[in-house]
């Protein structure tokens, strides 16, 4: 009997993210969702159309007329087509095709009118398909502090307001996260923390895993850094660091977001001054199943943000975190809230040129704050499948609450 009516809390779930499903590494988004699939859960994930001002863009030009489906990893992932796009400046089209993606996105998953699904947001910016979705249950799953985000409106504050009143299900990464949101939300939020796949990055399952070419022909030590090379990274930094300690190799594993970098006059110009050190590499992006290969090759893995009162990276939760801790090596991060909170034990936490060499030298010379096994046992506890555990069961009380 009880898992007769565990079953009929499994309800179609329509994702949305501001981001394309296979664009980059995996962030918290994609594993949660992937988890909650490979259940049982019908999940469609969307980032919204096309918008009439993306026209000249290369996504537009590689869509097709009225897009398609995809089933990737378990979820069927939505691929927007040139019609109809958004018009943001004429609200009258703008709504008609906010309606007409979301029959689409009903459709994917078989919801009829009156059946009872998910609508699970991870951004505020998708406030106006719970209007149109009108859904019984609303999940929404705080990554970041968005309203310290880079051309936050007054319109996304009343998006976000709404958002956090109607969730029936509210969760965030981090608790930095929670005390930004607005209203009683720190009253009915729930920490919902970043994990790992341990089936990708425990090499101890796999413990062979030969060096990338790319990386294979830089010298040791290296010290790498995984992930979008975006404005969080404190790049004037690590190239002062890399101007002390010239023997030293900085790997740079990720997309490298020139547009982004350019409208911050801080970050571009540590990055030109990386640039001019022969003893920075930048490798460019990889696929995620090549990212533990990179990471386990490192002599030390960093976390090198800029964290400066006032902006959201300081309460952030990188994912890239248990991921380094999976593979063993010791690991040199950012004083971000959380990582302080949970980590010190196994993390050294730098602030500063002084700092950041001191521990750097402490672990590639002696190998860094705790050991290869107390990283990976810390690592153990922070998987995606507890997380989706966890996850399954607050939407299942969710979900019954609602009948």
């Amino acid at each position: 009997m009880v898992d007769s009516i565990e079953l009929q809390l499994i309800k179609p779930i329509i994702a949305f993210a501001p981001h394309p499903w296979d664009d980059g590494p995996w962030m918290n988004r994609q594993n949660l969702l992937a988890g909650l699939a490979q259940r049982g859960w019908p999940v469609v994930y969307n980032h919204g159309p096309l918008d009439l001002w993306m026209r000249n863009g290369a996504a537009w030009k590689a869509a097709k007329r009225f897009g398609c489906m995809e089933q990737l990893d378990g979820v069927l992932v939505d691929r927007p087509g040139k019609w109809m796009p958004r018009w943001q400046t004429w609200p009258l089209w703008d709504n008609k095709a906010i309606a007409m993606h979301s029959r689409r996105l009903r459709s994917a998953v078989n919801i009829k009118p009156g059946d009872d699904f998910v609508a699970f947001l991870f951004h505020p910016c998708f406030w106006p398909y719970i209007q149109s979705l009108k859904p019984r249950t609303v999940a929404f799953h705080v990554y970041d502090v968005y309203s310290q985000m880079d051309n936050w409106s007054d319109l996304d504050q009343q998006f976000l307001e709404q958002v956090v009143e109607s969730a029936d299900l509210l969760t965030a990464a981090t608790m930095g996260m929670a005390r930004a949101l607005p209203g009683n939300a720190l009253d009915r939020v729930r920490i919902l923390p970043n994990g790992v796949n341990l089936s990708l990055f425990d090499l101890t399952m796999n413990p062979v895993i030969p060096c990338p070419t790319d990386l294979a022909e830089i010298p040791h030590p290296r010290i790498g850094n995984t992930g979008t090379l975006n404005r969080k990274m404190d790049f004037q930094l690590i190239a002062d660091i890399a101007a002390q300690r010239p023997e030293w190799h900085w790997v740079m594993v990720g997309l490298l977001p020139e547009e982004e970098l350019l409208a911050d006059e801080v970050a571009c110009k540590g990055l030109a001054a990386c640039r001019q050190r022969a003893n920075i590499h930048f490798l460019g992006p990889k696929q995620q199943k090549e990212v533990p290969a990179y990471t386990y090759h490192m002599d030390v893995n960093t976390i090198c943000y800029r964290i400066r009162e006032g902006e959201w990276v300081g309460a952030g939760y990188p994912v890239k975190l248990n991921e380094y801790l999976a593979v063993g090596k010791p690991v040199v991060a950012a004083a971000q809230e959380a990582v302080v909170q949970y980590f010190s034990d196994v993390v050294a936490i730098a602030s500063g040129t002084e700092e950041w060499v001191a521990a750097l030298e402490h672990a590639v010379m002696s190998g860094g704050v705790s050991t290869v096994e107390q990283r990976r046992a810390k690592a153990e506890e922070n998987t995606w499948d507890r997380r989706v555990d966890q996850l399954e069961m607050w939407l299942k009380q969710a979900l019954e609450k609602g009948e």
